[in-house]
């Protein structure tokens, strides 16, 4: 099969790429025909035969089995290193809050993450006394500059690096494996937020070292909301406790008593609480086995790269344009502006052309993202938006909101 033959098979399958220039992926992604059929399949089946059914309930377990196996095949894990999530934020929350802190230890982190990263770290510091050290990364850093301004902040009491694979507002890739390798030259453990990175990027967390690994899977993956992952080192279970406990902790006997002690299930599962949307799971998986099986890794990820290194060089060809996002390994994220613009405005414009981005705050710029299912000439109609709104006045666009 060509690249052309693929693409417009994967076209096909996601009506809303056919109906918008869909540059969002960051956000959210656009759901396949695939996706959406097994979210209703699941879901007429709990309609007809309740959700109580016995046959249900032990169809809903393999579900969550074949899921925590998808989200290992992708990252190159093992199943029993993944715990079902409903978001990046979630598995943020379940390390940052974890780990066994004292009064005094410290947390580094950057000046380019996402509050479903930072905010956590903020509690701990109200919390539990911990200190959170920011790391400025400029856009321009190289990748051993930004190593070395990691290790700069590093002290003895340093017990965890928390930071974006890929910045959610610069774009900037930072050199994961690379900050995880020096952090534990320095017995310092590393949380890292994979927002933007998972499925735009090859994976192979154990190999590069990673401790935990927290993934959506309604971005780049372009699944249902409430559906994610936590990566946990099999090697780290006896480091990170659970702060949220429930019936779907415990081992597959459900042992406890009264008098405070419960068996804890034997791998990652112990982060997972309670009751998941189960249409969600079911349409996760059938998700992850299209992207897979149909397209292949390897090929969504290397298309990714090359629509952005395009998109960039034809943003770059556009007078009045300053791209943000520094050369480099591209995961998909593109941030830049039109000079005396503003971003939110431009963006409603684009909005009423049928293109759909977004505009972020820091720094106040527009963010594309280029998802497998684009096409050079999706980029093509941006650019020529692009310049039909740099060829008139800034303040005739209209207002967001």
């Amino acid at each position: 099969m060509t690249d052309t033959e693929k693409i417009n098979l994967i076209r096909d399958s996601m009506p809303a790429v056919q109906n918008s220039v869909y540059l969002n992926a960051g956000s959210v992604g656009p759901l396949s025909t695939i996706t959406h059929g097994a979210l209703q399949q699941s879901s007429q089946q709990e309609l007809t035969e309740g959700r109580a059914s016995i046959s249900g309930y032990l169809s809903f377990k393999k579900t969550t089995v074949r899921l925590r196996r998808a989200f290992a095949k992708l990252v190159k894990a093992t199943p029993e290193e993944i715990a079902l999530t409903h978001h990046t934020s979630d598995g943020m929350n379940i390390v940052a809050h974890g780990l066994n802190w004292q009064p005094g230890d410290e947390v580094i982190t950057t000046d380019l993450e996402h509050p479903g990263g930072l905010f956590p770290l903020y509690i701990l510091r109200q919390r539990q006394g911990v200190a959170v050290k920011v790391v400025e990364i400029p856009t321009d850093a190289s990748p051993e500059e930004i190593v070395a301004r990691f290790e700069a902040a590093i002290t003895p009491r340093t017990r965890l690096l928390a930071f974006s694979h890929v910045a959610w507002n610069t774009s900037v890739r930072l050199p994961m494996e690379e900050i995880v390798a020096m952090g534990h030259r320095h017995y310092v453990l590393s949380l890292v937020d994979a927002a933007q990175a998972v499925g735009a990027v090859p994976l192979d967390l154990p190999a590069g070292g990673v401790d935990f690994y927290a993934m959506p899977g309604q971005k780049w993956l372009c699944g249902p909301e409430s559906t994610g992952a936590l990566y946990v080192r099999k090697d780290h279970l006896n480091l990170l406790s659970p702060t949220f406990v429930g019936y779907q902790s415990m081992d597959d006997r459900g042992i406890y008593d009264l008098s405070g002690n419960y068996m804890p299930a034997p791998d990652a599962r112990r982060y997972e609480v309670a009751t998941i949307y189960r249409p969600g799971i079911a349409a996760m998986v059938a998700n992850l086995t299209w992207l897979d099986e149909a397209i292949g890794w390897e090929w969504i990820h290397a298309r990714i790269a090359r629509l952005a290194q395009y998109a960039r060089q034809k943003l770059e060809q556009l007078a009045g344009v300053t791209v943000i996002t520094p050369p480099g390994p591209h995961a998909g994220l593109l941030s830049f502006n039109l000079d005396d613009y503003d971003p939110a405005r431009v963006m409603t414009k684009l909005a009423e052309d049928n293109i759909v981005l977004r505009f972020i705050g820091q720094p106040y710029s527009l963010r594309i993202s280029t998802g497998f299912y684009n096409t050079e000439a999706d980029i093509d109609k941006l650019i020529a938006a692009l310049q039909n709104i740099l060829a008139g006045d800034p303040e005739v666009l209209s207002h967001f909101g």
